[in-house]
């Protein structure tokens, strides 16, 4: 599912959210909640596994650490080094603050300044957010005890939604609203719980399909009642009917749904094993491919920054799997030798 949610948002970064992007096709914010909610189910699933070890803590942030950091901190190096040394061109946003990428809280800068920043780097935010709940979660985890767990879940997840409606409907700008840890920790606790039901209740198929069709309708209906009344109403409720929905999936998927054989096949789990690293690059290669080639933003408006778009899709593939084969799997195996007791 993680190659279903990478292909999810090359597509809609490439050929959706660009000046002239194909209706239908901006659905990012989709497979990035996706991603959340696959990141808190692998989280969730550890620390319920794993807990009890002594030690947990300094193994658990060890292989996060070797999985996550090196390649993230080569890419943001890099996309830094190329735009300073570009300089100003049209085709170029400024980058926040460089401590904030190099220290996880771009998110932060982001709301603070009230601005994105080069989109080339963009899509980092949502790995500041994944940064900080790994940080977090499994210490708060470790202060409950077993019973009082589900409990702090589903308040986690009240949390999210309390923070991401108030900001919406207060006005304080909704870059708070998409970016920030408190306004986006239900949509990874979805991912956590759907880890806690895998592993200590039982349910039914049938219910795990009727939740994406429940899921799906009021998503719909919140986009409709959005363009009707111009309300925040879609930007508060979509993100965790949609987070329920893949919960869903991910259910039926560890429960070997035949469902959800499609995603079982070659190429979504190629995509899968370098979904990171794509996420990661596809950006920075974009950008400057349509600005070196073109002398201008990435778009598809034309034929020839179509031809750029598609040969950009396929360098980022290819450096991608370059970056998990000589890069991230070695680095991995590095990780996997510190063992829970």
């Amino acid at each position: 599912m993680r190659g279903f949610a990478a292909g999810v948002v090359l597509i809609a970064h490439y050929f959706g959210e660009v000046k002239h992007g194909l209706p239908g096709f901006t659905m990012g914010w989709m497979g990035v909640n996706l991603f959340f909610v696959l990141s808190g189910f692998l989280i969730g699933s550890i620390i319920f596994e794993r807990r009890n070890s002594s030690n947990f803590i300094q193994v658990f942030y060890v292989r996060r650490g070797f999985r996550v950091i090196p390649i993230y901190l080569l890419t943001i190096s890099l996309a830094l080094i190329c735009l300073n040394f570009l300089g100003s061109v049209p085709w170029i946003e400024d980058p926040l603050p460089t401590l904030s990428y190099f220290t996880f809280t771009q998110n932060i800068f982001m709301v603070v300044i009230g601005d994105y920043g080069t989109h080339w780097l963009l899509p980092t935010w949502t790995l500041a957010v994944e940064e900080q709940f790994y940080l977090l979660v499994p210490l708060l985890f470790l202060a409950f005890p077993s019973h009082y767990i589900l409990p702090f879940i589903l308040g986690g997840i009240a949390t999210g939604f309390g923070v991401r409606a108030t900001i919406y409907y207060a006005d304080w700008g909704e870059i708070g609203g998409q970016v920030l840890l408190l306004s986006r920790c239900d949509i990874l606790l979805c991912g956590v719980l759907t880890a806690y039901v895998h592993q200590r209740l039982i349910v039914s198929q049938m219910v795990l399909r009727l939740i994406p069709l429940v899921a799906t309708l009021g998503t719909l209906l919140a986009s409709i009642h959005m363009h009707l009344t111009d309300s925040s109403l879609f930007h508060v409720i979509a993100p965790l009917l949609v987070a329920a929905l893949f919960a869903s999936y991910v259910l039926l998927a560890v429960q070997g749904s035949e469902l959800l054989r499609p995603f079982r096949s070659t190429g979504w789990r190629f995509l899968g094993s370098i979904s990171y690293g794509l996420y990661l690059v596809h950006q920075p290669i974009a950008g400057i491919m349509h600005g070196l080639i073109l002398n201008r933003r990435p778009d598809i408006g034309t034929l020839a920054e179509f031809g750029v778009t598609i040969a950009a899709a396929l360098v980022s593939i290819c450096v991608a799997w370059l970056s998990w084969k000589f890069i991230e799997s070695p680095l991995l195996r590095v990780g996997q030798r510190w063992q829970y007791n």
